[in-house]
C-alpha cells in the first residue's frame, strides 16, 4: 500500500513531498500452512476485499495461485460463473455476497467440501454457508457465531492442525470398524468350518470369553496413535468390506491350518487323525483352538490399524498394554483354569504361530492395498514438519518491523528451508519402502499449470483427488480468505 505525503505551514498551501510505500507482510507460518494444505490435497483460494494488485502480490508471497480475478467475475451467474469460480485462484475487491456465492458455487456445481476463514461481519454469510466456517483469533462476534470452528491463536497453522487431527480420527474409526468386521468374519467362518466340516464343537464358555476379551481390550483404540492420510479420505463401503474380508479370510485360513496341524506335533497329547479317522475334537484340542483364535484376534488389530506393515506403525501404549494383557490372561486361563490345560511349551507354540500368521496376514493386506489402492498417496509426515518448524526462525510479530527488507529475506529463507527439507526427506526412502511403511504409491497431487486470465500470465494451482466413481464428487477444496 502507498500513502501520499505532503507538508505545509498553517494557513498556506500544502506541498507534495512524495509517496511512502508500506508493506504488511504475511505471518512467518502463512506460506508454510498454505503449502502444507495444498500438499494434503486441499485446494486454497483467496477471497479478499483488498485491491487486485495487493491480492496478487500477497498470493505470490505465500505461494498461492496468482490468477486472482476482480470480484465482478463472481457475478456472471450460471454455469460460466461457476466455472470461473472453480478455475480462479481467488478474487479481490469482493462484496460480502460475492464471498457467499463462491462457497455456494463450489458446493452446488462441484459438490465440494468447502471451508472458509474470516474475521468480520461481512464474512458471516460465507462462514455460515461453508461446511466448515472458521473464525480467526480476532474475529468479530458475528463471525464467531456463524463459524463452526474458532481459532484461539494467531495465524492459520491451526487450520492445518485441524485437518491432520480430523484425518487421524477417520483413521481410528476405519481401523476399528474394519477390525470388528475382520474379527467377526474370522470367528464365524472358522467356527462354522469346525462345526460343519470337522464336526468339532466348542464349549459355549469359550465363545463367550472370546467375545468378552475381544470387546474389552479394544476400548483404548479411541486413543490410538494414528497417522493422517496425505489426501482427504472417504468412507467407501465397498473398500471397507473388501479390506475387512481380506484380513478375516486370511486369518481364518491361518486358524484352519493350525487346526489341521495340531496332531502333527504342534499340540501334544492329541492322536493323529490318520489313526483315529477324524480330526481332533477333545477338550484339550478345544483349549488349544480357543487360545489360538483368541490371541490371533487380538493381534489382528495391529494389522488393521497400520497403513503399511504393522511393525512400521507403533500403537499407543494403552492399546498395546490392553491387547497384550488380554493375551496373557487368555494364556493363563488356558494353562491353569480350563480342564485338560495346555502346557507352557504348547502356549509358546501358539504364540509363535500367531505371530507368524500375523506377518502372513499383513503381507496379504499389502497385496490387497497394492491392487485396490494403487492411487494411495500415503500419510502426512509429522516428523518432517516438526523438523521444518524447528528450523524456521521468527521474531516477535507484535512489535513493528524495523527492517522490512531483512524481514522479507528471512521469511523467504524460511520457506526455502522448508522446501529443501521436503525434497531431501522425500528422496531418502525408495518408493518400495514408502509403500511398505505407509502404503504410499504416489505423491499427493498438486498440479501446477499456466493459464491466461485477462491477457496476463498467471500460475494456477489445482489439486485433484480421484476416489472411484465421480472425480468432481471426490475433489476436495477449501476457500480461504486472507486479510
Amino acid at each position: 500500500k502507498t500513502i501520499a505525503m505532503a507538508a505545509g505551514i498553517e494557513g498556506e498551501g500544502m506541498h507534495f513531498l512524495g509517496l511512502l510505500p508500506m508493506i504488511d507482510p504475511p505471518r512467518y507460518d502463512t506460506a508454510i500452512t498454505v503449502q502444507r494444505l495444498m500438499n494434503s490435497g486441499v485446494e486454497v483460494k483467496m477471497i479478499t476485499g483488498d485491491h487486485l494488485n495487493i491480492a496478487i502480490e500477497t498470493a505470490r508471497m505465500v505461494g498461492m495461485a496468482t490468477n486472482i480475478l476482480p470480484g465482478e467475475a463472481t457475478r456472471e451467474g450460471g454455469h460460466t460463473g461457476d466455472e470461473t469460480i472453480r478455475e480462479a485462484g481467488g478474487f479481490a475487491q469482493v462484496l460480502p455476497r460475492d464471498k457467499r456465492e463462491c462457497v455456494l458455487a463450489l458446493q452446488r456445481s462441484y459438490e465440494l467440501v468447502v471451508g472458509m476463514t474470516g474475521d468480520g461481519v461481512n464474512d458471516a454469510p460465507a462462514l455460515s454457508a461453508a461446511q466448515c466456517g472458521i473464525a480467526v483469533e480476532d474475529a468479530t462476534d458475528a463471525a464467531k457465531n456463524a463459524a463452526a470452528m474458532i481459532l484461539t491463536t494467531e495465524g492459520l497453522s491451526a487450520v492445518f492442525g485441524a485437518v491432520v487431527e480430523s484425518r487421524k480420527i477417520f483413521a481410528r474409526l476405519f481401523s476399528y470398524v474394519s477390525y470388528r468386521l475382520a474379527a467377526t468374519i474370522q470367528i464365524l467362518l472358522y467356527l462354522s468350518i469346525l462345526v460343519y466340516v470337522f464336526d468339532c464343537t466348542l464349549d459355549p464358555l469359550y465363545v463367550i470369553l472370546l467375545a468378552l476379551f475381544n470387546d474389552v481390550t479394544m476400548i483404548p483404540v479411541a486413543e490410538d496413535n494414528q497417522t493422517a492420510a496425505a489426501e482427504p479420505q472417504h468412507a467407501v463401503v465397498g473398500h471397507l468390506i473388501g479390506f475387512s474380508m481380506t484380513l478375516g479370510i486370511f486369518q481364518s485360513v491361518a486358524s484352519i491350518i493350525f487346526y489341521l496341524c495340531m496332531d502333527m506335533g504342534l499340540i501334544h497329547g492329541i492322536e493323529s487323525h490318520r489313526e483315529t479317522g477324524h480330526y481332533p475334537t477333545s477338550v484339550h484340542a478345544q483349549n488349544a483352538i480357543w487360545l489360538q483364535v483368541s490371541i490371533a484376534a487380538e493381534f489382528l488389530i495391529f494389522s488393521a490399524r497400520s497403513p503399511g506393515l504393522f511393525f512400521f506403525s507403533r500403537p499407543s501404549t494403552e492399546l498395546l498394554f490392553s491387547t497384550m494383557t488380554g493375551n496373557v490372561v487368555s494364556t493363563l486361563l488356558a494353562v491353569y483354569a480350563f480342564p485338560e490345560p495346555l502346557s507352557v511349551g504348547e502356549c509358546v507354540t501358539v504364540w509363535v504361530y500367531d505371530i507368524a500368521a500375523l506377518l502372513a496376514v499383513d503381507l496379504a493386506k499389502m497385496v490387497y492395498k497394492f491392487i485396490h489402492e494403487a492411487d494411495a498417496a500415503g500419510v502426512i509426515d509429522e516428523y518432517q514438519m516438526a523438523m521444518e518448524d524447528a528450523q524456521l526462525k521468527h521474531g516477535d510479530e507484535t512489535k513493528p518491523i524495523e527492517n522490512p527488507e531483512a524481514h522479507l529475506k528471512a521469511y523467504r529463507e524460511s520457506v526455502k528451508i522448508m522446501k529443501q527439507n521436503s525434497v531431501r526427506l522425500s528422496q531418502k526412502q525408495r518408493a518400495s519402502m514408502k509403500f511398505l511403511a505407509t502404503g504410499q504409491q504416489r505423491a499427493s497431487r498438486v498440479i501446477s499449470q499456466s493459464s491466461s486470465v485477462a491477457g496476463k500470465g498467471h500460475t494456477q494451482m489445482r489439486s485433484s483427488v480421484k476416489m472411484g466413481d465421480d472425480l468432481r464428487k471426490r475433489t476436495p477444496a477449501t476457500s480461504v480468505r486472507f486479510k
